[in-house]
C-alpha cells in the first residue's frame, strides 16, 4: 500500500502533553503498545506507536533512516545504539528496512539521501520524522492524495498537517490547497521531488523572485532560503518550497490536521517549547474516506486563512509569547 520513509533525527524530544499520552495508551492496546514505551526521551517510539494506529499499516513498507552521533555530543552514541535497537525490533508492517549512518549527516541531508532512494525505487513516498504523533487515519487521507493527483501535474505534495483553519460552511470537501508544503508528515511523487534544485544554483533567479515569493507563501520563506544558500541553516524543506512556487504547484491539505508536532519542547533541532503551529490532537470522529476537491485550485478563504500563519504579525505575537514561555 504505503512505502513510508521515517527520518530518525539525532535528537531527543520531550514528551510534556499528557492528554496525548492517554490519547495514545487509550487507543493503542490492539498492537501491543506497552506503556513502558512511553519515555520523556524517545518521541520516535510515539511516532511509530501513533503510525501502527493506522488500518493500512500492516500494509505498508516502512524504511527507517537512522543518522550517526554527533561529534562531541557526550553519550549521543550509546542514545543512537538505544535507538537503532529499538529500530530493529519494530513490528505490525508489511516489511522493515533500516539503514544506519556511520557518521552524522545532519536533518536535510539525511531526508534528501533517504527520501531519493525510496522515491527513485517505488515512484512516491511517505515522509515522517520522529517528533510526529498522527491520527489513526494519516495514511488514508495521504494514499488517497498520491492515488487522487498522481497524475496531475499541479499538484507538488500530500501534507497531514494543517494549520487551524475553518472552512466556509459551504464548503463541500475535507481537503483544500495551499500554495506551501508541510513537512509534518507528507507524501509526493519521483517526478516533483527530482525537479527540485537542492543546490540553489539559479540564486539571480531566487533574488528576482523574492517579492513574488514571499506573497504567494508567507513573509518567512525568503530569509529561510537565504539563510540556508549562506549555510547559516541547512532547511530541505524550504528548497522543497521554492521549487513549489517555481514550478507553480500547490499542496492539498486536510481541513483539519492529522499530525501533531511534538518538537515543542525545547529539545528539537528545529522546534523550540513554543510554536503557533502547535495543537492537541482530539477525539474527533475519524472517518476513512476524504473528500478531495475535483479541481486544483485555491479557496480564497482557506488559502487567506493559512497564510496568516506566515505573516509578520502573527510572528512577531508569537516571539514574544516564545520568550514569555
Amino acid at each position: 500500500m504505503s512505502s513510508i520513509g521515517l527520518i530518525r533525527k539525532i535528537f531527543f524530544e520531550k514528551i510534556s502533553d499528557e492528554n496525548l499520552k492517554t490519547y495514545i495508551k487509550e487507543k493503542i492496546g490492539d498492537v501491543h503498545f506497552e506503556e513502558s514505551m512511553i519515555k520523556l526521551s524517545d518521541a520516535l517510539k510515539n511516532t511509530i506507536a501513533s503510525l501502527l494506529l493506522n488500518e493500512e499499516a500492516k500494509s505498508s513498507d516502512l524504511f527507517v533512516f537512522v543518522d550517526g552521533p554527533r561529534m562531541g555530543k557526550v553519550g549521543e552514541k550509546e542514545k543512537v545504539k538505544d535507538v537503532r535497537e529499538y529500530v530493529k525490533s519494530i513490528t505490525g508492517f508489511k516489511s522493515l528496512h533500516y539503514t544506519f549512518a556511520e557518521n552524522n549527516k545532519g536533518l536535510a541531508d539525511s531526508i534528501i539521501g533517504g527520501v531519493s532512494e525510496i522515491i527513485n525505487q517505488y515512484g512516491r513516498v511517505i515522509v515522517l520524522e520522529d517528533d510526529l504523533v498522527l491520527m489513526p487515519n494519516f495514511l488514508n487521507f495521504l494514499n488517497q492524495g498520491l492515488e487522487i493527483y498522481e497524475n496531475n501535474p499541479k499538484v507538488m505534495s500530500v501534507c497531514g498537517h494543517s494549520c487551524k483553519v475553518k472552512a466556509p460552511t459551504d464548503y463541500p470537501y475535507d481537503a483544500y490547497f495551499f500554495t506551501r508544503s508541510s513537512s509534518w508528515g507528507w507524501a509526493t511523487w519521483k517526478d516533483r521531488w527530482n525537479l527540485v534544485d537542492w543546490k540553489l544554483n539559479d540564486w539571480d533567479s531566487v533574488v528576482a523572485n523574492r517579492k513574488a515569493f514571499v506573497k504567494s507563501q508567507g513573509s518567512d520563506v525568503f530569509k529561510m532560503l537565504r539563510d540556508c544558500k549562506l549555510g547559516k541553516n541547512h532547511s530541505w524543506a524550504i528548497r522543497f518550497c521554492y521549487a513549489q512556487f517555481v514550478q507553480n504547484r500547490l499542496s492539498v491539505i486536510p481541513n483539519n490536521s492529522l499530525v501533531d508536532n511534538e518538537g515543542f519542547g525545547g529539545d528539537g533541532t528545529n522546534c523550540k517549547r513554543y510554536s503557533r503551529f502547535k495543537f492537541q490532537l482530539n477525539d474527533r470522529k475519524e472517518h476513512l474516506y476524504f473528500r478531495m476537491p475535483s479541481e486544483v485550485k485555491l479557496d480564497p478563504s482557506l488559502y487567506k486563512q493559512a497564510l496568516w500563519y506566515h505573516s509578520i504579525p502573527l510572528r512577531i505575537w508569537s516571539r514574544i509569547m516564545y520568550i514569555l514561555k
